[in-house]
């Protein structure tokens, strides 16, 4: 009874609270770019350009949005006890959700630009039962947000929120990364994620915006009876048009590297990874130029580790550490970046602390069969010539071309055989995979969940499988796989892995 009577006085003493205020205008601000392109649709078709009906109708559209955020404003908010968050919403149909703090898994805080310039932060709350975050807060001032997180952790700890005084923390943040990048760092990962998102964003408003654009802009016979001294152009040489061929190919190749380096420095800059100590171990990582987030990966949370490299990468010694756990962040990942760019000494002590290991320099790493590589091949090989034959036989003699692919796809196919490995220690499964986007997933074995074999029709004659690795988490798109391995190897390996003889090495 005594525990009923402190829960309904807790609700009865902590009030409901409405948003921060400013909040009105940066949802009115987003909603109001949205319609930006509806607005310049009517401007150059219903209105026929006059500027006077456009200015109307842009007024009454701020007028509706600004009013009807406000309402949505009014109608939302939040309560704060000793035990759980309420959250109130919704205009029509009223919702009231109760989140209690121990079902809480993880807090996170994210900033963008102009709520980093108004000193508000979008507080999100993670509970693990699946579908991206179970509520946001998502303009709070800057302190609340973090008083708010700080009330959480410490319920979730078993502290007294007035035991842990504002200096501590602030100590704790001062205190030397457990890594960290700086603009060198950045621009060398950069260089490493080369990206053609820049000409992808350039084509879409291209194509969006082709009403104001000349008639035939993208048809490329224009542009070359358009080009003055046509003449001297037809009477190049060969081997100028094909020094012009390359100019064109280096110029996309330098429009990839500076999109990868301008999409890094926008998600990793001030990348910070601290170890939290107290309460629950985990990691408090920091990043983000335009959306700095703020979010905490619990140890215990962590399922596997994934060493991330390439050729050229590999080469010079940097890899990207990310550990698949059953955090999500906001863009709804559960493979998250703990060291974008590292070298493998700054690596140990970060899977040190996770109880996760590299793989030791005598632990001999067993290869798949050949079948991995020269099945594939065969296949392309024969979906290429009836390409190359139906395309080459019907429309022109140069489809014929179209076969020469499967040399270098093929080469692919072997490369990737040779880099599909995998190795089992004590307490730890290794699988290597990829050889251009190499992929070393590191699972302890206490970690895994289930583990199927299956052969696929191409299997069964030369008694193959593949071993699927489940773990809770990670991408569903990429799951733990060792392909064409025999069958009977498959079952014994899936008898290893479910023995229990690994439990005294962690003792």
């Amino acid at each position: 009874m005594s525990d009923v009577t402190t829960a309904a006085t807790d609700q009865d003493v902590a009030p409901f609270q409405h948003l921060h205020p400013l909040s009105i205008i940066l949802r009115s601000v987003g909603t109001l770019a949205q319609n930006l392109f509806a607005i310049l649709v009517l401007h150059f078709s219903l209105f026929d350009q006059n500027i006077f009906y456009t200015g109307l109708a842009a007024m009454a559209l701020v007028v509706l949005v600004v009013g009807v955020t406000a309402l949505i404003w009014s109608r939302f908010t939040y309560q704060v006890t000793e035990r759980e968050i309420r959250i109130r919403s919704g205009l029509l149909n009223r919702n009231s959700r109760s989140i209690p703090f121990d079902r809480i898994q993880d807090v996170s805080l994210e900033q963008k630009l102009v709520s980093r310039l108004l000193g508000l932060a979008t507080v999100a709350l993670e509970t693990g039962s699946g579908g991206g975050e179970d509520g946001q807060l998502d303009a709070l001032a800057r302190t609340d947000a973090e008083a708010l997180r700080d009330t959480i952790r410490d319920y979730k700890d078993g502290l007294d929120a007035d035991a842990a005084p504002t200096e501590v923390r602030s100590t704790a943040a001062d205190s030397p990364p457990l890594f960290a990048m700086d603009n060198r760092r950045i621009l060398i990962a950069g260089l490493f994620n080369f990206s053609f998102v820049l000409l992808a964003i350039l084509g879409a408003i291209a194509q969006n915006l082709d009403f104001l654009l000349p008639d035939g802009f993208f048809d490329p016979r224009n542009w070359l009876d358009a080009l003055p001294e046509q003449e001297t152009i037809d009477g190049f040489s060969s081997w100028a048009r094909i020094g012009g061929a390359g100019a064109a190919i280096l110029s996309l190749v330098a429009v990839g590297l500076v999109s990868g380096i301008v999409r890094t420095f926008v998600r990793e800059y001030g990348f910070r990874l601290d170890k939290v100590d107290s309460g629950q171990p985990g990691f408090r990582r920091r990043r983000g130029l335009f959306t700095l987030t703020d979010m905490v990966m619990p140890i215990h949370r962590v399922q596997a580790a994934i060493l991330q490299t390439g050729p050229v990468r590999e080469r010079y010694g940097w890899y990207h550490l990310k550990f698949t756990s059953l955090a999500g962040d906001a863009n709804g990942e559960t493979d998250h970046s703990a060291a974008p760019c590292a070298m493998l000494a700054e690596i140990d002590p970060i899977l040190e602390d996770c109880a996760i290991h590299q793989p030791s320099a005598d632990l001999a790493f067993q290869p798949v069969d050949a079948a991995f590589w020269w099945r594939s091949a065969i296949l392309v090989s024969l979906t290429l010539a009836a390409i190359a034959l139906g395309a080459g036989s019907v429309l022109h003699q140069g489809f014929f071309a179209i076969l020469l692919l499967a040399v270098p796809i093929s080469l692919i196919h072997y490369l990737n055989w040779r880099h599909h490995q995998y190795a089992l220690s004590d307490s730890q499964l290794f699988v290597r995979a990829g050889w251009w986007w190499r992929r070393l997933t590191i699972v302890p074995r206490r970690k895994i969940q289930t583990i199927d074999v299956s052969q696929s029709p191409l299997d069964h004659p030369l008694d193959l499988a593949t071993l699927t690795i489940g773990i809770a988490g990670g991408s569903a798109s990429r799951p733990v796989m060792i392909k064409a391995i025999g069958l009977q190897q498959a079952l014994d390996l899936r008898r290893r892995l479910l023995s229990q003889n690994w439990l005294p090495a962690l003792a």
